[in-house]
């Protein structure tokens, strides 16, 4: 996925993730890539498995939301490391918030 071309999709949402925790973040060139976390809200399903794209080429920066409909990437307390062109979802805990993750994804991801 060239990162670049993911932001001007018709997918791509404008707006920034509200109240996160937990999540993860990558920096890849000028974009800070999030995912997953817990939502602040006072919903009951507070996991997501969201990805959160802040692209900084201008200024002001621009966010980009992608919702996800995969509830087994709900993850919280993961990390995320970019190696190669390639985005690494780690550990954390599940969409219950308790049961741990041994799975590790990955993400093509260029510029």
């Amino acid at each position: 996925m060239q990162l670049s071309r993911l932001v001007s999709t018709e997918k791509a949402c404008e707006h920034p993730p509200k109240g996160l925790r937990h999540h993860s973040c990558s920096v890849v060139g000028p974009f800070a890539v999030i995912f997953g976390g817990e939502t602040l809200g006072k919903g009951r399903d507070a996991v997501c498995n969201d990805l959160y794209v802040h692209d900084a080429r201008s200024s002001p920066g621009k966010w980009f939301h992608f919702p996800s409909s995969n509830r087994a990437l709900k993850r919280i307390g993961h990390r995320t490391c970019l190696l190669n062109d390639k985005l690494y979802l780690v550990g954390g805990f599940g969409a219950d918030g308790k049961t741990p993750c041994p799975e590790i994804s990955t993400l093509e991801i260029s510029l």
